[in-house]
């Protein structure tokens, strides 16, 4: 089993119609249709709970192993129609390199004014017999954790909400049915150019102005500058202040009027862009002694991180144009394509799970499950 909470039940088989050929389902007996169903229900749902959601709503009997029987291979599918989608557009793009004079010949319309790529990493647990295993995990007991990477496209327009930092300027808001989704396990792979296909699906070629917004880890601004050379980078200020409080904590402790003060004043310093006058008040702080394992004390720590990322927390001048400055969308993404589904209590995946269950969640909150099944549906006529 690939899910915790599911139950070795060993009910009998639906008994609609001849095998499903198409999944190549062995040893049970059911339809297209009751597959569809049933997959749809898994997306969301506990094995458990869509087998039970089934029983009471269509006849037959149904089993949360014969729930996970039924999905794992539309989600196989999914994740193999994922993969074939990506090999074609970076074929083409291959192609299309030597042919750049036809391209200047056919400039591309610009009708989108702005295009944000949230991309953002999530810890999962997982069967410890399952996945390779680090030194220090073989040393205790329990579950291991093992990260996957969420992105959130989404086309921009103007919101509702002016900015704190330009209050003549409207903030943008994601357009209405364009947020789009991409999950990937990380030692899986593949998860850049999937989300670079997922953004040319959503409209990167339209659009004026593309905004990557990440908390700052380095693999999101690799990501950034092989994926979308030219694009906005932008340190999500929540994440950035969560490192002035780190500092702060550090050297005065938790609770103390004079670190409260210190922070008040460097997160307004961050507010308004001015990282270089941030690190060097940081740089004034008492020294003190690193962390255990860690070469580096806290506040120089920050110093390299606020340095490093200082262009992209110019949050003023990203606020003059009415762009986010937070990564609120895909955290929200972290939450609805792999908490809420992935992350239930009990809840333990083998990766051979996740990697097919994670694109039949995504597609169910793209809105493609059904273009997805018509076009299988084809075939079975």
């Amino acid at each position: 089993m690939v899910e915790g909470q599911a139950k070795e039940e060993q009910g009998q088989p639906c008994s609609h119609a001849p095998a499903d050929e198409l999944w190549r389902v062995q040893g049970t007996r059911t339809t297209p249709g009751v597959q569809q169903h049933i997959s749809y229900l898994c997306s969301m749902l506990t094995f458990e709970e869509a087998a039970e959601a089934y029983r009471r709503f269509l006849p037959g009997k149904m089993s949360a192993r014969q729930a996970l029987n039924l999905a794992r291979p539309v989600g196989r599918a999914l994740a193999k129609k994922e993969d074939k989608e990506v090999k074609a557009l970076f074929d083409k793009a291959s192609q299309s390199k030597t042919d750049d004079l036809e391209r200047e010949q056919q400039p591309m319309v610009k009708d989108s004014a702005r295009l944000y790529i949230e991309p953002d990493g999530i810890m999962g647990r997982m069967r410890r017999e399952s996945v390779p295993m680090e030194k220090h995990e073989l040393e205790r007991e329990g579950d291991v954790y093992r990260e996957m990477r969420v992105g959130a496209v989404f086309l921009a327009e103007r919101g509702n909400e002016r900015s704190e930092l330009a209050p003549d300027v409207w903030i943008d808001m994601p357009k209405e049915g364009s947020q789009q989704y991409v999950a990937r396990r990380t030692a899986l792979g593949g998860f850049d150019k999937l989300l670079y296909a997922l953004a040319c699906q959503s409209g990167l070629s339209r659009a004026e102005q593309v905004v990557v917004i990440g908390d700052g880890a380095h693999w999101i601004w690799d990501l950034a500058d092989e994926q979308f050379p030219g694009a906005v980078q932008i340190v999500d200020l929540y994440h950035a202040k969560e490192h002035v409080w780190d500092v702060a904590h550090a050297v005065f402790g938790r609770t103390t009027a004079q670190g409260l003060s210190w922070a008040k004043a460097a997160c307004d310093l961050l507010s308004h862009g001015k990282i270089e006058q941030l690190v060097t008040q940081i740089a004034q702080l008492p020294p003190i002694a690193p962390p255990p394992g860690k070469s580096k004390s806290i506040p120089e720590q920050a110093i390299g991180y606020f340095t490093t990322n200082a262009e992209r927390m110019r949050y003023p001048t990203f606020r003059a144009q009415g762009m986010h400055i937070g990564s609120g969308i895909v955290e929200a993404a972290c939450k609805s394509v792999v908490s809420t589904r992935f992350k239930q209590t009990g809840m333990r995946w083998t990766p051979q799970g996740l990697d097919t269950l994670l694109p039949l969640r995504t597609a169910k909150l793209n809105r493609a499950f059904d273009q997805f099944w018509q076009t299988q549906s084809q075939l079975v006529a």
